[in-house]
């Protein structure tokens, strides 16, 4: 006889934002295997929209709203409702308060991007959360696709027809118009100071972070921002950077003062910007194969493509045909929206913590903690570009040093 399956992970939201509206049309799909239960906003009048316009009246009957100035704290608190996991699309500044105060209270928290002020701060989130044995998640909403899991298998399968990885050139740009850029949050200092750096190029460097772990044992080594330009509050609304990576054994690695790279570099470039129209593109470049995929990080539902370009190694055959003919496209089929996979995947990593009694299971390299090395590894890299943004442009290079210590000032969240 088949064990019960277990019940679904119970969620309170924080805050009325507008990623809050896609998170709750996707938890109410079947597959995330979560439930919302509560809801929290210092307005009383945004809560009651967001539960009516974006829940079904059968969800919408098990939610109870908190208003008001302590709303936030009266959610994580409360002990009038069974809340498993609290959902988090708070500005930034706020992140590191309520994520703290919601692992204190029992509760495995998933986290918008970016994931806190500095890498120094989310690893006080993490140590909490393992202390907590909860789980603390970000965001990131395309590693959880088909499409992202079938590109990265490429470029590890044992036929090596991709070569090795040379290379990432991602974009990821929308056009804010005068009410975006004057109101959205996105724009102040004191809410996301890191702009479209910390929001877009989150997943441009996400994006290499998982060919490079799929190339080797890859990390950052050195970032810079090449040109950029900023609002009347200082906050980054168009950035081009690279990222270089490299073998994490490497003792030397960083550029050296003519520019030129070790053999073993593989460079991310990228463009962010609210200033430019919307796209959504990668491109990673191997010895023998480039991949180049649109839309990777909000696909459109149902079915997508990536397609694979074979490298040519003399230009002197190079003809219409013959690139036509050495090109292919690749379609992958997602029944399930990928925000919704990504609560599916939320409930399985809290059900395992809590059925191993916390993380101290998880200290072999499971999937669960590679994510969370990851997203740590990610906000360092962010941590950096603003670092060179604030440099005038200069190089920021990372060691093994800078990698473990803590960026951040203490600072103590109460709760």
């Amino acid at each position: 006889m088949s064990s019960p399956s277990p019940p679904p992970l119970r969620i309170g939201i924080l805050g009325a934002a507008r990623i809050a509206r896609k998170t709750i049309a996707a938890i109410q799909h079947d597959a995330s295997r979560c439930v919302v239960v509560a809801v929290a906003s210092r307005s009383a009048a945004k809560a009651k929209t967001l539960v009516d316009e974006h829940m079904s009246p059968e969800h919408r009957r098990a939610v109870q709203l908190f208003s008001g100035p302590t709303a936030y704290h009266d959610l994580v608190t409360s002990t009038n409702i069974k809340i498993d996991a609290v959902y988090i699309p708070l500005p930034t500044r706020l992140k590191k308060e309520w994520t703290i105060c919601a692992l204190r209270n029992g509760k495995h928290v998933l986290i918008e991007k970016p994931v806190a002020p500095s890498v120094g701060e989310y690893r006080e989130m993490m140590e909490e959360a393992r202390s907590a044995k909860r789980y603390l998640m970000d965001g990131t909403m395309f590693v959880n696709h088909p499409r992202t899991h079938q590109i990265l298998s490429i470029l590890s399968n044992e036929e090596d027809q991709f070569g090795d990885l040379h290379g990432i050139d991602a974009a990821f740009t929308l056009e804010g118009n005068e009410d975006f850029m004057k109101t959205n949050i996105r724009m102040k200092k004191d809410c996301d100071f890191q702009g479209c750096i910390g929001d877009l190029g989150w997943y441009c460097i996400r994006l290499a972070q998982l060919a490079c772990r799929r190339a080797g044992r890859y990390v950052p080594k050195s970032a810079k921002v090449s040109e950029w330009k900023v609002n009347e509050e200082g906050v980054p609304i168009d950035a081009s950077c690279w990222v270089s990576f490299q073998p994490d054994d490497m003792e030397d690695a960083n550029p050296n003062e003519d520019g030129n790279k070790n053999d073993a570099t593989i460079t991310l470039s990228f463009h962010c910007s609210y200033l430019h129209p919307w796209s959504q593109r990668g491109d990673i470049r191997g010895s023998k194969q480039t991949i180049q995929v649109l839309g990777y990080i909000n696909p459109q539902d149902g079915p997508v493509s990536y397609q694979v370009i074979r490298n040519h190694s003399s230009r002197t055959n190079l003809n219409e045909s013959t690139i036509e003919d050495k090109n292919s496209v690749h379609t992958v089929s997602c029944e399930v929206p990928q925000i919704t996979l990504m609560w599916r995947k939320f409930f399985e990593y809290c059900e395992a913590i809590e059925k191993n009694d916390g993380w101290n299971h998880y200290d072999g390299g499971d999937e669960a903690t590679t994510l969370s090395k990851i997203s740590e590894e990610n906000q360092l890299v962010v941590d950096a570009l603003m670092e060179s943004l604030e440099g005038s442009g200069k190089i920021v290079h990372f060691s093994k040093e800078n990698q473990s210590m803590s960026l951040a000032r203490k600072t103590l969240a109460t709760c």
